[in-house]
């Protein structure tokens, strides 16, 4: 039989990794880890805890109590699904106290950018979704001058 000192030392460096993933693995996996599967149990009840930043869709008749005219604009356009928040961010603080935070309002440096991240021309998007070439359609020329954000018009 040849000589195994070899094979007997990889062995046992395999078995000394192994064992000291082991360790570490125990000392830093989270007790509630595995709980609810490939999951840290304990993150539900931190989650629950956050405090809520977006009204959700439920508050937009809410948004239309004050803000009647864009309200309008949007029920009527191709926007009338798109939740308020998707523009305009976290509404809940704004939704909960009208006079506190204001809704943002992309800056007028950025609304092309802005637009863009739905509207740009990609073959992933299906046929009849407007999309533009920001290249070729006006590109020095802010979208809002010629489709209003609340009711565009192809």
């Amino acid at each position: 039989m040849k000589d195994i000192r070899h094979l007997t030392h990889v062995l046992a460096a395999f078995v000394l990794v192994t064992g000291a993933f082991l360790v570490i693995r125990s000392l830093v996996k989270p007790h509630s880890y595995g709980e609810l599967g490939r999951y840290r149990a304990d993150a539900v009840d931190e989650i629950k805890a956050l405090p809520f930043r977006y009204a959700g869709k439920a508050a937009q008749p809410r948004c239309g109590a004050c803000h009647k005219e864009q309200f309008q604009a949007k029920k009527g356009s191709s926007h009338r699904n798109i939740g308020c928040e998707t523009c305009h961010g976290a509404l809940a603080a704004h939704a909960e106290k009208p006079a506190g935070p204001k809704p943002r309002k992309p800056a007028e440096s950025e609304v092309v950018a802005f637009c863009l991240r739905c509207h740009a021309k990609d073959p992933s998007k299906p046929p009849r979704f407007p999309t533009v070439d920001p290249r070729g359609h006006n590109p020095d020329t802010p979208c809002a001058s010629c489709h209003p954000p609340h009711a565009p018009k192809l």
